[in-house]
């Protein structure tokens, strides 16, 4: 059995320009568009593969709402089965739930509305359900404000995704994460994946962790309509239907992309469809074009790489394949060389390292009851922190050192991190830092499997020292007044800490 990632092959060896390619990446970075990773795949054949610094190819992604398209293939896989259909009602799975006082439209949610995000209620109900003190999950989705009849109008409903995951749980006996490695995971050589949970049902709208090249295998067998490596894994039906697009979104979308929505999955233009996370994770399959484009980042908007997409990408294909150039790929991977290369900063010192080598400072938060014990120790470049004996952060003033750390101050997630198999876990970061004056240092650390960066400001004055944490994801949810269930912080934290004497 031949692995899709085996060898790589030229743009042109697909009727892919080398230069389109790097445009593409060139126009990305002259946008400011934070693109971590990108692969492309045509005929069958990888040809790009592309990993910002600090970030990896082979890191494992938290990818968000792309977690919803997997958990739809998890129906699908139990339709095939025959365990489910998607005109059940959903109330029928949900037993312990009838005689609660429900509006009278919430009994009628099929299992085919929830897919499409047409459940009927008036807002997503995913912020009651984590804001909520011990009421089963279930409970709160069927007693949230309905403001539509099922299957009328589309309305962004993450918590109706748990419920799908809920289904799978209670028709196959195992977890969606057990089912989806039986029957997809397994078959397509995704070994190294996890899922977020809440009890012991995974979160199925988020909470997914899996690697770039993961995501284009999933991509594949879509394109190939349930097929993997010739074999059928799950029926051409069902993947024509889910990846039809069944309700309109309202979204103005760009170019088209993005107007309709089928089961879990968002329509690109017409005739393509992709499986959509926040800040810019995307597994986007094209029929027409035989093509699959994955890309992760870290963006507000994501959606600003689909006109690059179209101009760069799918404008210029070209069957059979394109003449071979040695300047064109010569001047590819020039720009993917440049992609890769390790940064390497202006050195900067302190009086301050020869004082504060093996520091340990009784940290306060100034807004809350959260306390931790930190210890500095400084060499030359090299900085190291250890908080309450758990996270443990190496950093170089001059270039970035790499590493894996459980974390005792939450590292930066739009996911609700409920379970312990996200909380309990190593992540993998890489981190510098610089000292901004005397008596200021500035610790700017990479969480690589989650895309996004977080800065530690230290201040020290004396036996005391003075800490924020900045998340850039906090930062961008903010700028735009979002707010926030118990589980996510959309702001600084503060710390103040005295020496330990």
């Amino acid at each position: 059995m031949t692995d899709l990632f085996d060898r790589f092959y030229l743009p042109e060896d697909v009727g892919i320009s080398s230069i389109d390619v790097a445009n593409f990446l060139l126009e990305c970075d002259k946008i400011h568009y934070k693109l971590r990773t990108l692969h492309i795949i045509r005929h069958g054949k990888a040809v790009v593969e592309a990993a910002r610094y600090p970030f990896r190819a082979s890191d494992k992604r938290l990818v968000y709402s792309v977690s919803k398209t997997f958990t739809s293939t998890a129906i699908g896989f139990a339709v095939q089965e025959g365990l489910v259909n998607v005109n059940d009602q959903l109330l029928d799975y949900f037993p312990e739930c009838k005689d609660l006082d429900m509006d009278p439209r919430a009994r009628e949610i099929t299992l085919r509305d929830v897919l499409t995000m047409s459940t009927g209620h008036e807002r997503d109900t995913v912020g009651d359900m984590c804001n909520s003190e011990g009421t089963p999950w279930p409970e709160i989705f069927f007693t949230r404000k309905m403001a539509y009849a099922p299957g009328e109008h589309f309305v962004y409903n993450s918590g109706g995704t748990y419920m799908l995951s809920e289904v799978i749980s209670r028709t196959t006996g195992k977890s969606l994460f057990q089912w989806l490695q039986e029957k997809l995971f397994e078959p397509l050589g995704i070994t190294d994946v996890s899922w977020d949970v809440n009890g012991k049902v995974n979160t199925g709208a988020w909470g997914l962790l899996i690697a770039p090249r993961d995501l284009c295998k999933v991509g594949v067998f879509y394109l190939n309509k349930g097929l993997w490596n010739g074999q059928r894994l799950l029926s051409e039906e069902w993947i024509d239907e889910a990846t039809a697009p069944h309700v309109p979104t309202l979204e103005q979308g760009c170019a088209g992309w993005g107007q309709r929505y089928g089961y879990q999955i968002w329509e690109n233009s017409p005739g393509s469809y992709r499986a959509d996370g926040a800040f810019g994770q995307y597994i986007m399959v094209f029929p027409q074009k035989d093509m699959v484009i994955v890309t992760t980042a870290e963006e507000i908007d994501g959606t600003r790489v689909f006109p690059l997409v179209e101009q760069y990408l799918l404008a210029n294909l070209t069957d059979p394949q394109k003449g071979r150039d040695a300047w064109t790929y010569e001047h590819l991977q020039k720009v993917l060389c440049q992609w890769e290369t390790p940064a390497v900063y202006e050195p900067s010192s302190s009086y301050l390292q020869a004082l504060l080598q093996d520091k340990i400072y009784l940290l306060k938060s100034v807004d809350s009851q959260e306390q931790h014990r930190l210890r500095l120790q400084m060499a030359n470049s090299r900085l190291a922190i250890a908080v309450d004996g758990i996270q443990s952060l190496e950093s170089s003033c001059v270039t970035d050192r790499h590493g894996e750390t459980p974390f005792a101050i939450e590292i930066p997630s739009n996911s609700p991190l409920r379970g312990p198999e996200q909380r309990s876990r190593a992540w993998s970061y890489s981190a510098h830092h610089t000292w901004v004056d005397q008596d200021t240092l500035l610790l700017t650390v990479c969480w690589r499997e989650t895309g996004h960066y977080q800065t530690w400001k230290f201040q020290f004055d004396g036996e005391k020292l003075f800490l924020w944490i900045t998340d850039g994801v906090k930062g961008m949810f903010q700028l735009f007044g979002a707010t926030s269930d118990r589980n996510v912080c959309f702001r600084d934290r503060a710390f103040v800490g005295e020496t330990q004497k």
